[in-house]
């Protein structure tokens, strides 16, 4: 049998499944680009002082005095924080400054917010997101000043990610 069909209308059915393959690529990348932007919530590795900071023992007002360190010092975070207070390495331990006397940027202060209950660390700002890790009620997270559709970027014992702010008590 002789196919009579000219060369333009042979080839529309291949240039169709390209232009199908096209499409479907195009949705993909925009379904990634729409959750990407935000969606990289890292635990700050380190904070500056932002004024002269007195780094205590304990997490409380009350706590002995282990070192002072001064105005735009650099110290490296440990991941752990209780209200108002950062844990920072100081040499081969740590201690304790208190949040409002770093700054993560500019501004300063540092904010911190406790979990009202057992709440999931997600890996992006939705509901549908991966665990990256679960934070048990009561345990204070640094709130890493990221605000998306109701989640906050926070971090926990060195893991970055998003928490719902309803979960969070400030």
């Amino acid at each position: 049998m002789i196919d009579h069909r000219s060369d333009t209308e042979r080839r529309l059915p291949a240039s169709l499944m390209l232009w199908h393959l096209a499409v479907a690529m195009a949705l993909i990348m925009l379904g990634f680009a729409a959750v990407s932007p935000g969606a990289a919530a890292k635990a700050p590795p380190h904070a500056t002082a932002y004024v002269p900071v007195s780094l205590v023992t304990a997490p409380t007002y009350d706590a002995d005095l282990v070192a002072e360190v001064p105005a735009g010092t650099e110290l490296e975070l440990t991941g752990e924080a209780a209200p108002d207070y950062i844990e920072v390495v100081l040499g081969d331990s740590v201690a304790w400054a208190p949040a409002n006397d770093l700054t993560l940027g500019v501004s300063p202060g540092i904010d911190t917010a406790v979990t009202a209950e057992q709440t999931p660390l997600l890996d992006a700002p939705m509901a549908d997101a991966s665990v990256v890790s679960m934070v048990p009620g009561g345990e204070t997270v640094i709130l890493t000043g990221a605000h998306v559709d109701g989640y906050d970027a926070a971090s926990h014992d060195r893991a970055g990610g998003w928490i719902d702010a309803v979960d969070l008590v400030r």
